[in-house]
């Protein structure tokens, strides 16, 4: 019996997420879509075909990360790859255009609570992932992580004035990127004894739900 490799990719039903899952059933994964809305995880995986798996899997509830996790200890008993994509760009921007929603997140008169939503879901969301799911990527014998990032959230990038989207730079979403990098080289360091991989990765600006203008 051929040996296939399991991945778990989080925001899998729509955008970025989906296209990876996509890819890695075609080259031969078991893919376990994990998505906020089952519903929504299934028909996305009834689009993708056989191999890729629903799981409802909300990053901002530990109940539903923990219950997540379980199921994939019952069914398969390890991870051998965990894509961290879950990300959301903001919650009050609506019909605002960039310029409008950039005066409104100044760090001076931001909203803090549209900061938390935002971060709970793009900083702390892949940390709870992380710490549920990292005994089963130990159980496997060739594992990776692999956190989605993006340019926007690059220090040193921003940090210099010839950038040319450096004034959107803002406290939500381009802090919480910047948030995650430095989380992601944590996990890095944690797991080099491990011999586990952890990669970030930016896939660019891509027309997707997240930024849509």
């Amino acid at each position: 019996m051929q040996y296939k490799r399991i991945a778990l990719v989080t925001g899998a039903n729509q955008g970025v997420g989906f296209q990876v899952s996509k890819e890695l059933v075609a080259n031969g994964f078991t893919v376990l879509l994990g998505a906020r809305n089952l519903q929504r995880g299934e028909a996305a995986s009834k689009e993708i075909g056989p191999g890729a798996v629903p799981l409802q899997l909300d990053v901002t509830d530990r109940v539903s990360i923990a219950t997540a996790a379980e199921r994939i200890h019952k069914d398969f008993g390890r991870l051998d790859l965990l894509v961290n994509n879950a990300a959301i760009s903001n919650t009050r921007k609506g019909s605002l255009s960039l310029q409008e929603y950039k005066k409104i997140t100044l760090p001076s008169n931001v909203s803090l609570d549209e900061v938390r939503a935002v971060w709970e879901t793009n900083v702390f969301g892949v940390l709870a992932v992380y710490q549920a799911m990292l005994p089963l990527v130990r159980e496997s014998s060739d594992a990776r992580i692999v956190n989605v990032s993006s340019g926007v959230g690059s220090l040193t990038t921003n940090a210099d004035p010839a950038y040319s989207h450096r004034a959107f730079y803002s406290p939500v979403y381009p802090a919480s990127k910047a948030a995650l990098n430095a989380t992601t080289l944590a996990m890095m360091i944690e797991l080099e004894p491990a011999g586990i991989k952890v990669n970030l990765v930016s896939p660019g600006f891509t027309k997707t739900n997240l930024n849509v203008i």
